[in-house]
């Protein structure tokens, strides 16, 4: 051949009568043969083709498919036979233990983010320069978003080293983001007696339902998904407890709640007044508590709601009507928090009643827990300048 190193293409060197291509690609060094054997006119096709990769890479557009059109036979492409992504990602999905919801949710983030850029790729081909650079280039919604599309991704490759497919997961060491969490946003005691006290006058009939549903929503603080999927089977009149052993969310019915508990929530007398006011048209069919009173745009009477689509509704005419602050109806939840804390109620008592552990109730409630405190405090201040 007679070239010497210096006469070479850039990223081209010779080993015998092959062709080496060098470059460059995902912060790791690649040297991968040329098919072709090393003539001058190969050498030089070999120079032009490696020009172009390094323009590809050089403007993030050189995918794992280029890849594996100019290198068909590297062990990158064949990585020893070594399942594809997708085929792992598929059967992480088939076998996660998460409620259908959930498991629907990750699979429109494996379909929408993950899917397209790495399916056809072997598990074991991946490198964490290359997944940071992929998540980093996608333009997010916001932090949480980001971290919740983390979760399926590091499922997939966590699956992988527990099968022995590959020795380290590159997916962890990507960090999740700080994102700011919304306050509890509770309703007052004054705003909530205004809107059952309206539901009550706005409905009769069946549709007392949506004022029965609320009321039982800011005197008990189970979740809607609970309150959907709620019987009258898990009633016990007598005893005055609700049992919440089910959820009920995007129209799937889920065996278990959102932290996979059952929990007995005690039924006070303003509990209990909604239950009464629902029973006359919905006890005897034996079915959901809150059925739908069935005019237009519901299901048929009797029927369980599929969503709080109406629920929600209702409640926002309702704010609009009284010019109260919007706030989402799932803050009923937090309303019923904050009167059992403001009321004295023991936190241990508090956290089993909504169906949360301690710490998070303490996290969540903490600023009514320390209210009374900081109120004695903010006195002795007052005193001193007065």
């Amino acid at each position: 051949m007679g070239r010497k190193p210096s006469q070479l293409p850039t990223g081209i060197s010779l080993e015998g009568n092959r062709i080496i291509i060098r470059f460059t690609w995902n912060g790791e060094r690649v040297r991968e043969p040329y098919h072709l054997p090393a003539t001058p006119k190969n050498i030089e096709r070999a120079g032009a083709l490696r020009s172009e990769i390094a323009h590809r890479i050089k403007f993030g557009l050189f995918t794992h498919a280029d890849f594996a059109k100019h290198f068909p036979r590297s062990t990158r492409v064949l990585a020893d036979d070594a399942p594809l992504f997708g085929q792992l990602a598929q059967l992480w999905l088939d076998q996660v233990e998460v409620s259908p919801n959930t498991r629907n949710e990750y699979r429109k983030v494996l379909n929408r983010y993950w899917m397209p850029m790495f399916a056809p790729r072997p598990i074991n081909s991946f490198t964490f320069s290359e997944l940071r650079a992929a998540v980093n280039g996608i333009e997010w919604s916001s932090a949480k978003t980001r971290n919740n599309a983390l979760i399926p991704l590091r499922g997939v490759f966590e699956l992988a080293v527990e099968d022995e497919l590959i020795d380290r997961d590159p997916s962890a060491r990507l960090k999740n983001l700080k994102h700011q969490k919304q306050p509890a946003d509770p309703f007052t005691r004054e705003e909530a007696e205004q809107i059952i006290a309206h539901l009550y006058e706005e409905y009769a009939g069946h549709s007392v339902v949506h004022a029965a549903y609320f009321e039982f929503a800011f005197f008990t603080g189970m979740r809607p998904s609970e309150m959907l999927a709620l019987q009258w089977s898990d009633i016990d009149l007598k005893r005055h407890y609700a049992r919440v052993a089910k959820a009920q969310s995007k129209g799937r019915l889920n065996d278990q709640t959102k932290t996979a508990t059952v929990r007995d929530v005690i039924l006070n007398e303003r509990a209990l007044h909604a239950l009464k006011a629902i029973k006359p048209y919905t006890y005897l069919a034996g079915g959901p508590v809150f059925a739908s009173p069935g005019k237009t745009g519901y299901k048929q009477p009797g029927e369980g709601y599929k969503t709080e689509k109406a629920q929600r509704m209702v409640f926002t005419r309702t704010l609009k009507k009284l010019g109260i602050r919007h706030r989402p109806a799932y803050n009923t939840r937090h309303t019923y928090a904050t009167m059992l804390l403001m009321a004295g109620a023991n936190l241990a008592f508090v956290a089993a009643q909504l169906g949360h552990s301690i710490t998070m109730t303490t996290t969540v409630y903490g600023k009514w827990l320390s209210g009374k405190a900081d109120a004695a405090e903010m006195a002795k201040l007052a005193a001193s300048i007065g």
